[in-house]
Order: structure tokens, then C-alpha cells, then sequence
């Protein structure tokens, strides 16, 4: 009789096993599936939706593609925007990707996006 226990117990461990198996295995199929589904929104939420820029934008993307790199302060003074507004503006534009800050004291430059927004928008 206690071999006829132990049989079962082993058998009854071993359909234990293959069901959870197969229960983590549907589980991660969908977790899976989602992952896939959460990269491919966040793809179509990063593509830009290209709208026209201000004509401040445009005008701070002009004064950065005629320089090697300028200051907030410099370019503040050439467009006559106080320094604040200035700063909002680029720290605005550095999350948009249309410039980089670099060194200290920060420079800013365009970057590629940057150059295609100004030339699709040129007057």
C-alpha cells in the first residue's frame, strides 16, 4: 500500500508541475504580447506631429544655424526676449530635440531635427 502512495504522489507532483508549467508558459506568451503591443504605441507616440513653429522658434533656430553655438544670455540680446523667457524657450526646444546644450557655460546648437524643422519651415 505505501508503494501504491508514493506513486500517486509522484505522479499527482509531476501533473502539478506540467500544469503550472503550462500556466506560466500562457502567462508569459501575454506578457509578452503586451510588451510588443506597449513598444509599438510608444513608437506612434514618438513620432513628432509636425506643426508650424512660432516665429520665435524659427527665429532661435536662424540665430543657432548662423553659429557655432550661442548662449541663452547671446541670444537673448539678439532676438530682444528677456533671459527668462529665453531660457523656458530653449530648456522647451532641448526636450523637443530641436537643440543640445553643451559645455559650461551651456552653448546651444541645433541638431539634426533641428536643421530639417528650420529648412521645412524656412519663409
Amino acid at each position: 500500500m505505501g508503494g501504491d502512495l508514493g506513486w500517486w504522489l509522484v505522479t499527482l507532483f509531476i501533473a502539478l508541475f506540467i500544469a503550472q508549467s503550462t500556466i506560466f508558459a500562457i502567462l508569459l506568451s501575454k506578457l509578452r504580447k503586451e510588451l510588443r503591443s506597449i513598444k509599438a504605441r510608444r513608437a506612434w507616440q514618438s513620432l513628432p506631429i509636425i506643426e508650424r513653429p512660432s516665429q520665435t522658434i524659427l527665429r532661435v533656430l536662424k540665430e543657432l544655424s548662423a553659429s557655432n553655438g550661442l548662449e541663452a544670455r547671446e541670444l537673448s540680446e539678439r532676438l530682444g526676449l528677456s533671459r527668462e523667457y529665453t531660457a523656458r524657450l530653449l530648456k522647451r526646444m532641448v526636450e523637443d530635440g530641436l537643440v543640445v546644450r553643451r559645455g559650461k557655460p551651456y552653448k546651444y546648437q541645433l541638431t539634426e531635427l533641428g536643421n530639417k524643422l528650420l529648412k521645412e519651415f524656412k519663409d
